[in-house]
């Protein structure tokens, strides 16, 4: 579980910011774990009934340091439904955007269901997973 705790981490903390003391921690709601930089936003469905800044204690496990005001993350959240919605595999994803450099334009096809990845001399199609049913995906409340 360390390992898993680690790993969690480190991906929420790519969200955090570097020159903002406020948004360069990971936090806990009691609920959900947040961190964001004001350009991106990462949450992870893991309860830890406490609020304040999260850590990884010295056994690995989550720590809640400091108790106090989290940042108000949900307003980030969009409200409206989205526009298009595709399912594409992680994995294939990561690959595509591995190469990229820069700012990335993202385009959504309906036909065929595809994700398109484009920028400075770098493109990637990304195909949609057919078949997925809709409580395999999570979203932050």
């Amino acid at each position: 579980m360390k390992e898993t705790i680690a790993k969690w981490l480190d991906w929420l903390k790519k969200a955090t910011a570097q020159d903002d003391e406020r948004l360069g921690h990971v936090y806990s709601d009691g609920d959900q774990l947040w961190a964001t930089n004001g350009y991106v936003l990462h949450a992870l469905d893991v309860a830890t009934g406490r609020r304040g800044r999260v850590t990884a204690g010295e056994d690995g496990g989550l720590q809640v340091e400091k108790e106090g005001d989290v940042p108000p993350f949900g307003a980030a959240l969009p409200r409206a439904e989205p526009i298009a919605s595709i399912v594409v595999s992680a994995a294939s994803l990561r690959a595509a955007a591995e190469g990229q450099e820069g700012f990335v334009r993202l385009r959504i096809y309906s036909e065929p269901e595809a994700l398109e990845l484009s920028s400075g001399g770098k493109y990637a199609l990304v195909m949609a997973v057919r078949g997925a049913q809709p409580w395999w995906f999570w979203q932050p409340n």
